[in-house]
């Protein structure tokens, strides 16, 4: 579970972004809160171009360069995109920084870097009140232990210079970091409509839990008033699917007459989805399958959704949507959000952070006044700004909506006149 996130100097932020989920003294909704201190949801508003996805790709950075700094070589550069709006952007360091709770215990990971060389990097983990550092790293090749000193030391001559020591020494299986990389990879998902589905259902069926799955997925779209009465999945081969001369064209390009390529994309899995509608017609119940190709956008969408959705719900995920509101309906869109809210649903305490631009989900009938956030970029200097609505006391009955709207918490587009 997400505590809070801070990061500075990293493509629209040229200044410190910080980001927390922690509650509030308001007693509006303390029934959605996990533990009556951390939130939920968060969700976050700005006008075109202000900040929002550089948010997103802040954490999705934070992620892959854990996930990668194992496989980078010596010298290789680290694909950190600073704020490029002044002179000596290349030479600043990126500050990025987690607070988050591991099997009921709090850790604060921090680290900064240039795409040449990780600077400063801390873990800290709290077994009291008080942090225990386990180690600290300063000016990229002095580091400080407090225990394990010889283990450790012998890890540092394994990490180079645009490593993450937290990555190399969960990788030699430190018990203090291995189990932190391991949660912060899982358990932190930043997500875009058209990505990953396809490997959460496999993994589903992997896991055994396909039948679990179909269950809330059948549920879900019911309760989204999207009648569907059954659905399938049947597994092919890439090269046993028809035909596309479009795609063809794509995997030529790629693959560039590589016989290895092409015969790991042929291999690779495809799954073919068919859904199955009861439709009633003058008294006569039939029923049809359509291909999920030949559904709306929006039920495409929602279908991509639910693997993901069910494996969030399933482990706690702290969830991270870029455009949450993308394809789908206000109504649709406001019962994804409530699914989090509602802690009888929600029983593993996962976390939903998107932004989006559906104002009508400003509603403090739905919403706490902590959980609505907003960005801002300035036009003379290009930096974004991250801040929450509680910044400007706003009333328990006051008509957020409209309010934003008309610009009282700033975050909207300013439409010049010709």
């Amino acid at each position: 579970m997400l505590i809070d996130f801070s990061f500075k100097n990293f493509m629209s932020f040229g200044d410190e972004c910080r980001f927390d989920m922690l509650a509030n003294s308001d007693k509006q909704h303390r029934e959605s809160l996990i533990d009556d201190k951390y939130s939920r949801v968060r969700l976050i508003y700005g006008a075109n171009a202000s900040g929002k996805t550089s948010f997103i790709r802040a954490v999705a950075f934070v992620r892959w360069f854990i996930f990668n700094s194992n496989q980078l070589l010596e010298n290789m550069p680290i694909p950190v995109v600073p704020f490029k709006f002044r002179h000596d952007a290349k030479n600043i360091p990126s500050e990025f920084a987690l607070t988050f709770v591991m099997q009921g215990k709090k850790y604060h990971y921090a680290f900064s870097c240039t795409q040449e060389r990780v600077i400063y990097e801390k873990l800290d983990i709290y077994n009291t009140a008080k942090p225990t550092n386990i180690f600290e790293r300063t000016d990229t090749d002095t580091y400080e232990f407090k225990r394990d000193v010889r283990t450790l030391r012998d890890i540092v001559s394994k990490t180079t210079r645009n490593k993450l020591f937290l990555a190399t020494s969960a990788n030699w299986n430190y018990p203090l970091t291995k189990p932190v990389v391991e949660f912060l990879l899982n358990t932190l998902l930043p997500y875009s409509f058209n990505e990953q589905w396809q490997a959460h259902i496999a993994k589903i069926k992997a896991d055994g839990q396909f039948e679990d799955y179909k269950k809330f997925c059948l549920k879900f779209f019911n309760n989204a008033d999207i009648s569907i009465e059954d659905f399938a999945i049947e597994e092919k081969k890439f090269k046993e699917m028809p035909k596309d001369p479009m795609l063809n064209s794509m995997v030529s390009l790629i693959t560039q007459g590589k016989a290895e390529l092409i015969e790991q994309i042929e291999n690779s899995p495809v799954y073919n989805i068919n859904i199955q509608h009861a439709v009633t017609d003058e008294n006569t119940e039939g029923k049809y399958i359509l291909n999920l190709q030949e559904e709306s956008l929006g039920t495409i969408q929602m279908f991509e959704l639910s693997p993901i959705l069910y494996h969030v719900f399933q482990n706690g995920i702290t969830f991270f949507v870029d455009e949450i509101d993308r394809s789908l309906h206000p109504i649709l869109v406001r019962y994804i959000v409530s699914l989090f809210l509602d802690s009888e649903i929600n029983v593993n305490n996962a976390q939903l952070i998107a932004n989006t631009h559906d104002t009508n989900l400003l509603d403090l009938e739905l919403l706490r006044r902590d959980e609505i956030w907003f960005t801002e970029r300035d036009f003379k200097s290009g930096k974004t700004t991250i801040y929450p609505l509680t910044d400007f006391s706003p009333r328990k009955n006051e008509n957020i909506e409209k309010a934003y709207i008309l610009g009282r918490f700033g975050a909207i587009p300013f439409i010049k006149e010709n």
